[in-house]
């Protein structure tokens, strides 16, 4: 009953597009991150994805002289998009306008909406060389300062009596205060020179005190430049590289199974400079890449610390110390978190010679990396193949190729211990209505790679093999299909896994857009994996089949540049050992636009109740930069504030508040993010200046 009263009252506001209070828009990543956020319960930063888009944002692709290259930094472009931008081009001897893509074959509504920020129409080639003064003169700077805190008191923040901190000084509590603090400067001239500094504090973390005495917890700072020369990209500082299919070597975020089911290639940007603040996935050094014709030679070598548990093992003859495990959460708050942080040096080089032509890539790629500390993962049965000791190293094979109506990509690779993971893909062009997808990966248990992020279902590149297969179908006029089935099977354990493990999944995703301002969609998607059964109490635990199913439906209205509208109903079903576990999801949107006034104001109203194993993410509008995806979990209601407001011409201010409100709580959290009450409030001002 209260499903459907919910669901009436939200439906009642009518409907919608996605909305976001920014400037900058890149409506093509939001469903990209919401699948990743969807497939994790770990925080991770998304700023890195985010940056891809923001280099086209501000330096638009000339189709008129873009090559294959250009075009696939537009990560939602396939291949057969890319070739037939270039088969048009070429055919009418340049595009004359940008409405000319909507006569590219394969180019449909949405995907042009979404390509127009990024690309231009220039008759004209506006490479030219550069020059010193013009750099530090025409260039563009940014300089963001943002604040945020939540409202309620944790219980870390607590205060603790002397008499108890005397007879125990290393007591777990935080010892900074509840305020995260987040800058960053960076300048850039065209797409050839930039240069920049990150800072960031979390809540809790100290500040110019403590075990932060220089200020901010974590700094981060970049030099790049592009296309001088030979000199294809020189990076000093920190950075990111990105080679082959993600299974040798990549560093960063990255994306694998979407609606969008012909997008499975990845597009490797080689090395290129680093502005996000996750404060261990990254290198710090310096990095070069060299052109010459077809042949790009990289090279880069990078030493930083990082966190990690270190620990004493007397029965270990060969080492006395070893880590046990490298923290990624970047946090140093309490006494324990400060006592790992950077306590394992990591050293780490590598390079990558890439053959390129145009529709034939092929790319070879190696790496060692090197420890203070070895690692020993213990004697959990689940990591007996996993990385253990000093040092490792990777090399790997990578292909890319495209002929008539057929695009083939690749990558071998093999660790030091002789552990190899390959995976191998096609998407074919069948007819102009249909168009499909198939990849195969196999990756064995043994097979170590330190930085490696591959399409596979784990999110890991070992102990799996699977096969993925999709479809794009354009039935009639406005409406299209997209559908994936994936299926995968563990050969050995993993956590919470006691044995070899299967699964499939598939998803099916139907579109329809009859008007340029009016688009919506139906989804299904259906999971079914194996886990240990919580019924086994004692003795050998036994596997269990559990499903996942959610449903979902989301229209987008925009009327005109005033407003833009979205609603979504999501429903989510879980089974196991025939119990069902239900829960949904209804949220409405609102963004408007005022016209006298240089202000944008974005509402959201979300109404939820589910269990753990039922949860929904959704994304929802931040201020720039910043990404908000929260898992709906449990049964409240939660509303979200954001207002945008460009004071000058040079000057833009946001402010966000958003609130959940849990009926069925009395206390949020747990340890020391324990807070009393049912609300948990958050805050966030920010403040960009352009100059």
């Amino acid at each position: 009953m209260r499903f459907k009263l919910s669901a009436l009252i939200l439906l009642g506001f009518f409907i919608c597009f996605f909305l976001e209070a920014q400037e900058e828009e890149f409506p093509s990543l939001d469903e990209i991150i919401e699948e990743i956020a969807s497939s994790s319960d770990v925080e991770l930063d998304y700023s890195t994805l985010f940056t891809v888009l923001e280099d086209l944002y501000y330096n638009p692709i000339n189709l008129n002289t873009a090559g294959v290259e250009d075009l696939r930094r537009v990560i939602f472009l396939t291949e057969f998009q890319i070739h037939n931008i270039i088969l048009y081009r070429d055919r009418n001897r340049g595009f004359q306008t940008l409405y000319e893509l909507q006569f590219v074959v394969s180019l449909d509504i949405l995907t042009i909406k979404r390509l127009l920020p990024f690309v231009s129409v220039d008759r004209v080639d506006d490479t030219r060389e550069l020059k010193l003064k013009n750099a530090l003169r025409y260039g563009r700077s940014d300089l963001f300062v943002r604040y945020q805190r939540l409202l309620q008191e944790k219980r870390g923040y607590a205060e603790i009596p002397d008499s108890i901190l005397e007879q125990n000084p290393d007591k777990n509590r935080y010892l900074g205060c509840p305020n995260k603090v987040y800058t960053r400067y960076g300048y850039r001239y065209r797409n050839q020179v930039y240069w920049g500094i990150t800072a960031e504090k979390d809540d809790g973390e100290q500040f110019f005190r403590g075990a932060q005495k220089y200020g901010f917890d974590f700094y981060s700072a970049h030099f790049q430049i592009n296309n001088i020369g030979r000199v294809k990209r020189l990076i000093i500082g920190d950075f990111l590289t990105e080679f082959g299919q993600g299974l040798t070597l990549w560093s960063g975020m990255s994306f694998g199974k979407t609606s969008q089911a012909l997008n499975i290639i990845k597009r490797p940007r080689g090395v290129n400079r680093y502005t996000s603040v996750n404060e261990n996935e990254f290198f710090r050094g310096t990095a070069l890449t060299l052109n010459f014709g077809n042949f790009d030679f990289t090279g880069f070598v990078s030493y930083k610390p990082i966190d990690g548990s270190v620990g004493v093992d007397t029965t270990y003859q060969e080492y006395e110390e070893y880590v046990s495990s490298f923290l990624n959460t970047g946090y140093h708050r309490t006494p324990s978190e400060i006592a790992r942080r950077k306590t394992v040096q990591e050293f780490v080089t590598g390079g990558n010679v890439t053959w390129n032509t145009g529709f034939m890539k092929i790319g070879a790629t190696g790496v060692y990396t090197e420890f203070s500390v070895p690692f020993n993962t213990g004697n959990t049965p689940y990591r007996y193949f996993e990385f253990e000791g000093k040092s490792n190293a990777n090399f790997g094979v990578d292909y890319i190729t495209s002929f008539r109506k057929v695009n083939l990509f690749g990558e071998m690779s093999m660790s030091r211990n002789l552990g190899y993971a390959m995976l191998h893909g096609a998407v074919v062009d069948l007819v102009p209505e249909v168009k499909m997808s198939i990849i195969h990966r196999h990756y064995e248990p043994n097979y170590q790679a330190l930085y490696s992020v591959p399409f596979s279902e784990g999110n890991r590149s070992f102990n799996e093999s699977g096969t993925y297969l999709g479809f794009e179908i354009f039935p009639i006029r406005n409406w299209s299909i997209d559908a994936y089935f994936d299926s995968w099977k563990y050969p050995w354990l993993r956590y919470g896994v006691h044995g070899p493990s299967t699964g499939y999944e598939y998803l099916v995703q139907l579109n329809y857009y009859p008007e340029r301002y009016l688009d919506m969609y139906f989804r299904y998607k259906h999971q079914h994996k194996l886990r240990n059964n919580p019924e086994d109490i004692v003795g050998m635990r036994t596997l269990t089949d559990y499903e996942l199913s959610r449903y979902r439906y989301q229209i987008n209205y925009n009327p005109n540049s005033n407003w833009r509208l979205q609603n979504r109903i999501e429903v989510s079903q879980y089974n196991m050992n025939n119990n069902n576990e239900w829960g949904y999801l209804i949220y409405q949107d609102i963004q408007y636009r005022l016209d006298k006034i240089p202000m944008v104001l974005t509402i959201r109203l979300a109404m939820f109740e589910t269990v753990w194993n039922t949860r929904i993410y959704a994304y929802e509008p931040d201020v720039l930069y910043a990404f908000s995806i929260p898992a709906y979990y449990s049964h409240g209601i939660r509303t979200a504030f954001v207002m945008r407001y460009s004071v000058l011409d040079n000057l833009d201010m946001w402010f966000k508040i958003a609130d959940t409100y849990f009926h069925d709580q009395e206390g949020l959290g747990q340890g020391l993010d324990y807070i009393e009450g049912k609300n948990r409030t958050d805050i966030k001002l920010q403040i960009r200046y352009k100059f």
